[in-house]
């Protein structure tokens, strides 16, 4: 039976989103970000830079612990494009691969006053 890889879609700051997801994997594909070990097609790879730019729009870069700049409907938006591209990456890699998407988290809204 051929081992199958299970892999993370998980955004961080400032770039990397596939990640390896059990000890396995990480042993064939290493550690932190793997996206370009990975047999992708161009356009996939472009999809994900784009999504990497979009995901650190999220964040405030100024001062990080205070909420960032998105509302609920670009947290929506994102989730649904990170779905998809799961979806994407599971038929493009095969059934020799499991992806797994790890949410954002939930939109809080911004700080309030105290």
């Amino acid at each position: 039976m051929t081992e199958k890889y299970r892999f993370r879609l998980m955004f961080e700051w400032g770039g990397g989103c596939i990640w390896a997801g059990d000890d396995a994997t990480r042993s064939t594909y290493g550690v932190g970000p793997i996206e370009d070990s990975l047999p992708l097609a161009g356009e996939t790879r472009g999809k994900l830079a784009e999504m990497t730019a979009w995901h650190d729009l999220s964040l405030n870069w100024e001062y990080p612990p205070d909420p960032g700049p998105w509302d609920a409907h670009e947290y929506e938006r994102f989730e649904a494009t990170a779905i998809a591209m799961r979806d994407h990456l599971q038929q493009e890699l095969g059934d020799r691969f499991a992806i797994v998407y790890e949410r954002l988290g939930v939109y809080e809204g911004p700080a309030e006053n105290q």
